[in-house]
């Protein structure tokens, strides 16, 4: 007996079949799609993040830009590392706080600006734009973050604020003294310096001084506390030209062979001109650089200037107090 299928059902059986195949391949376009939207997600300089608004944010998505900070994608998909354990511990609590703030205020969208921590332990700025997604009934389900990094910029804010603050504060200097401390406290504010100090030449003998100094060790202070006129040191400055060199290669005497195991690496040395004449000298080093960037170079070699004029003004200042004293006598 052969079994008789009629029209009908053969019609219907051709239609779920085109549905079936209308259906995959919406579905591999789909996925081609998302393929397509998660390579450009990784060529663009954010990393963007889906995150459960769970405690310290773990993670269902990151996109792979995640290893500029050191980590790699499994390591939040997995919840190895949740969001949270990398956001900095000074500034942890005030982004949890904006978090729930904009969340209570029923909020779509908000940016704020933190610190997070690489897997290397630096310290890296970030700004975060978050996108809240709640359900009907205001429940988020879901937090989508575009995460950029903003350590170039805020490096740049920082020393213009620092040469902004200088200037202000040298305007009510009045002693010597007090100007020498603003200063060698404002270079000391860049990252990148962590010692240095403030050599003077003397009017009279031209020898080199180091009237005031921070992060240097006792040793360097004892060695290199000062040079007579002639010495190669005093002589280097004295060309008036900036120094950027490794500390080693500053090492210019026997004399100096004592400074040789300083825990020193990029060393600049400033030239401070009154009226082109050199009057004072910046030495500035890094232990932990073995360069100093020119956005740094720029910055010290503008408060050097600043320095001169200055110095100058109270040089003259107490020179005049000096004649009135004596005149009074």
């Amino acid at each position: 007996m052969f079994k008789v299928v009629s029209n009908s059902a053969k019609n219907g059986n051709g239609r779920q079949k085109a549905c079936k195949y209308l259906n995959e391949l919406a579905l591999c376009n789909a996925l081609e799609m998302a393929k397509e939207l998660i390579s450009v997600i990784n060529k663009v300089p954010v990393t963007v993040f889906l995150w459960r608004p769970e405690k310290y944010w773990p993670a269902e998505f990151v996109s792979e830009n995640i290893k500029k900070f050191g980590y790699t994608v499994e390591e939040f998909t997995s919840g190895k590392v949740m969001y949270g354990n990398i956001v900095h511990p000074d500034d942890l609590e005030r982004v949890e706080r904006e978090l729930l703030r904009r969340i209570d205020e029923d909020y779509v969208d908000f940016s704020q600006e933190y610190r997070i921590l690489t897997k290397s332990g630096e310290v890296r700025w970030v700004e975060e734009r978050t996108f809240i997604e709640a359900d009907e009934n205001g429940i988020v389900k879901y937090l989508k973050g575009i995460v950029l990094d903003i350590t170039e910029r805020k490096r740049k804010e920082k020393l213009l604020y620092i040469q902004r603050d200088l200037g202000i504060a040298l305007s009510t200097s009045s002693s010597m003294n007090e100007t020498l401390e603003k200063l060698l406290d404002s270079c000391l504010q860049i990252d990148e310096i962590n010692a240095g100090g403030i050599y003077l030449i003397d009017e009279e003998t031209g020898d080199m001084t180091l009237a005031i100094h921070r992060g240097f060790s006792p040793n360097f202070v004892e060695y290199a506390s000062h040079y007579s006129a002639n010495s190669p040191n005093t002589k280097l400055v004295m060309i008036g030209q900036p120094v950027y060199k490794q500390h080693i290669d500053l090492l210019l005497t026997s004399r100096d062979d004592a400074l040789r195991h300083e825990n020193l690496r990029a060393t600049a040395v400033i030239p401070v001109k009154s009226r082109k004449k050199v009057i004072a000298a910046f030495c500035l080093s890094s232990s932990l650089e073995f360069e100093i960037p020119d956005s740094v170079r720029t910055v010290i070699e503008t408060i050097a200037t600043q320095f001169g004029v200055f110095i100058s003004r109270i040089r003259l200042e107490e020179k005049l107090k000096e004649c009135r004293k004596k005149r009074k006598s």
